[in-house]
């Protein structure tokens, strides 16, 4: 063979195997990025259908990945760390319907159960926190439900039952699901009209008595009816962070929030500071507020996401952002429950 030819043939192999090695890198996940992927899905308890499934998860695990670790590298010139959770081989397109649940709505102000949030511009602490106060349920998970109006507004009604008694217990969102008519069980709600339903109906029964199995079914009357929590109505805030810090210096409160964002739903720990948007989607429960070593001033909610969200199910998000409806839309829907 001529030795020209044996040149170019060379050249043409080194070129098929440099071709061949860029493909192979392409489709075979490197080691420890699939070794972590296995842990993760142990962790969470996944099992996929199949291995086209599977794929297909660990492609979106892989850009949740990258974006952790790109936000946690400039952790200097952020105030809060991203981390993987539950939600992390998921989409903002599966993640929406499955675990938010609220539609923004204008608030009722013709029923008898709705009052305005009556207020004084009274000195209240620097910082507050009814969670060490003991007037705060535990953390609880809607699961693939999107019920997080019915977890928001019980949160608020166990507080406030709390505070008048108390006795801690923990009230059934099942009911609210089921039984809250005016509300869509699973697809969407409002907190408002979870009062309503409890203001009209004499109250909400124990979570013991009427469990959580997040589906919608039809109301167990004969549950619902053993009431240990009744409500004379709620109060609507005003759009005012202000307002809003009276409001939760007296009890807890439910709110509207965008909870959509990456850095949001993959939140691990700090004062939340975006990006988010105004298009609120998710309700929680403001249980405190305060200020870090470094100034900044914060919410503290309370999440229906499980104790591996976040801190330890909490969120602490930034106070008087200066945004006109509040960081996230966050004072735009909130509403408390008014007791007997």
């Amino acid at each position: 063979m001529a030795p020209w030819l044996e040149r170019q043939i060379g050249v043409y192999m080194l070129m098929v195997w440099l071709c061949a090695a860029v493909w192979t890198s392409a489709v075979t996940p490197p080691n420890s990025t699939l070794a972590e992927f296995e842990q993760w899905m142990a962790r969470h308890g996944r099992i996929y259908k199949d291995n086209l499934e599977k794929e297909k998860r660990y492609g979106i695990f892989l850009e949740t990945l990258r974006f952790v670790e790109d936000f946690n590298s400039k952790a200097a010139k952020q105030s809060y760390k991203v981390g993987l959770n539950q939600f992390s081989d998921l989409t903002t397109e599966e993640f929406v319907p499955r675990y938010t649940g609220f539609r923004a709505t204008s608030r009722s102000s013709n029923s008898s159960a709705a009052t305005t949030f009556k207020y004084s511009m009274n000195q209240v602490p620097d910082s507050l926190n009814w969670v060490e106060k003991g007037v705060v349920g535990s953390i609880k998970n809607q699961g693939g439900c999107g019920s997080c109006w019915a977890f928001a507004a019980t949160a608020a009604v166990e507080s406030m039952l709390a505070m008048k008694t108390g006795k801690l217990v923990d009230l059934s969102e099942q009911q609210l699901i089921d039984c809250s008519k005016l509300n869509h069980g699973c697809g969407w709600g409002w907190m408002y009209q979870a009062y309503e339903y409890i203001a009209q109906n004499h109250g909400m029964t124990y979570e013991s008595n009427y469990p959580y199995s997040g589906v919608e079914g039809p109301c167990g009357e004969r549950a619902a009816s053993i009431a240990v929590a009744r409500l004379k109505g709620y109060e609507n805030i005003p759009m005012s962070e202000d307002l809003l810090l009276q409001a939760v210096a007296r009890q807890p409160v439910s709110v509207a929030i965008d909870g959509t964002s990456p850095g949001f739903t993959q939140y691990s720990g700090g004062v939340f500071n975006g990006p988010c948007g105004q298009n609120i989607n998710h309700a929680v429960a403001i249980v405190g507020y305060g200020k870090t070593p470094d100034g900044v001033d914060y919410w503290l909610f309370k999440n229906s996401w499980g104790e591996t969200w976040g801190e330890k199910g909490y969120m602490r998000i930034l106070r008087n952002s200066g945004i006109q409806g509040g960081l996230c839309g966050l004072i735009t829907q909130a509403t408390m429950p008014v007791a007997y």
